[in-house]
């Protein structure tokens, strides 16, 4: 008999422990709180919700999945999704889209790995009230720094309504997260030295990743030279056979300076034309006479808009560079900002590059970049 009892009381603790730990979700109130919370008891907006996971995510950058049912992922809904999230980044060539979009159904998801990086489910429920559908987006969801936005609608025409409304804003917030993981990472590590280099050279402190080269040619021009990344392609040849090549992505952050004389300088067109000459001078091709330049063909003609950095206002540009002179060997994408510095009388350039063939995908290195540029504060 005391064994008996003492059998209820062991299987009774055990039931306890398991409930306890059924759930993973949390409100912002606290970091690591493993409570269930019901979407009920949570409000419907835009506010993130942290949810409190410390797991590592997993899969590749620039990837979206939509987790849904087949019969609610609508033409309308993917062409609406399309548009926004997997929109071209321009002007880069070949086609870049911000996000890769799959769909996935909820038993795929769940059969597959829930900890990736970037996740909206959407779902047709007949309790939520009619006319008001309802958002929840959580951070650290399954994974930390996962971004999981959860859309319930009465009907479709709801939940198509309430996308036209909250997609551009959710891009936003998937967009920031995609470079702001490389920030993350990149702050671990301390970099003490370089960055002191370029503090004195540029006035400007970046937060810089781990295993990088950096180079500098007197006091106007510096470089953050990234490892290589490779990946090896299988291709077919007519028969059976099949060879195999390996693919580079050569990538870094270049940075140069040039005396500010007067606000003519700052147009957009001369900011460039500046860069083209100092490309020039400094970054040549191993073959004699080829040099780094700007590709101004209409259809890739450099694009920018003015942007603010901290307190910084100047001007990014994105567009595609070639190497030019006596031949063209190769080109690539570049994203950078320019910026008359508010303490030195220069102008600032932080001009991020990008090498790579049309089978590999550039989002981790343009993610890279864009988390070494948004993190420039000026210096004296």
């Amino acid at each position: 008999m005391k064994k008996l009892t003492y059998w209820l009381f062991f299987l009774a603790l055990i039931t306890i422990l398991v409930s306890c730990l059924d759930g993973h979700k949390t409100t912002n109130n606290g970091k690591n709180k493993t409570k269930k919370v019901a979407l009920k008891d949570l409000k419907s907006g835009r506010d993130i919700i942290n949810a409190g996971s410390e797991t590592q995510y997993t899969g590749s950058p620039g990837k979206l999945i939509v987790v849904t049912e087949n019969t609610v992922y609508t033409n309308e809904i993917k062409n609406l999704f399309d548009s926004i999230f997997a929109a071209p980044i321009r002007p880069f060539y070949p086609y870049t889209p911000y996000f890769e979009i799959h769909e996935r159904t909820l038993n795929q998801f769940n059969s597959l790995s829930t900890k990736l990086r970037n996740i909206i489910e959407l779902t047709i429920d007949n309790k939520v009230e009619k006319g008001k559908p309802i958002m929840h987006i959580f951070e650290n969801y399954y994974a930390k720094t996962q971004l999981y936005t959860k859309i319930q609608a009465h009907d479709i025409t709801d939940l198509y309504q309430i996308l036209q409304e909250e997609i551009g804003y959710l891009f936003k917030l998937y967009d920031r997260q995609e470079w702001k993981r490389e920030f993350y990472r990149h702050r671990k590590y301390a970099n003490t030295e370089v960055r002191e280099k370029i503090k004195t050279k540029f006035g400007i402190d970046l937060t810089l990743p781990d295993k990088y080269k950096y180079e500098s040619i007197d006091n106007t021009y510096g470089i953050i030279l990234f490892p290589e990344r490779s990946k090896q392609m299988d291709l077919k040849t007519t028969g059976n056979s099949a060879v195999s090549r390996v693919n580079f992505i050569e990538s870094g952050v270049m940075i140069w300076e040039y005396p500010f004389k007067d606000s003519s300088q700052l147009i957009p067109e001369h900011l460039i034309q500046m860069r083209d000459s100092i490309l020039k001078k400094y970054v040549k091709h191993e073959i004699p006479g080829v040099y780094m330049g700007t590709q101004y063909h209409p259809a890739v003609i450099p694009q920018y808009e003015k942007f603010k950095i901290g307190d910084v206002i100047g001007y990014q540009i994105r567009g595609l560079y070639k190497f030019t002179g006596k031949m063209e060997p190769s080109g690539g994408r570049f994203w950078e900002f320019q910026f008359k510095h508010p303490h030195r009388n220069t102008i600032v350039a932080l001009s991020g590059y990008i090498g790579a063939p049309p089978t590999v995908s550039p989002s981790l290195e343009i993610n890279k970049i864009r988390a070494i540029i948004y993190s420039m504060k000026v210096v004296e």
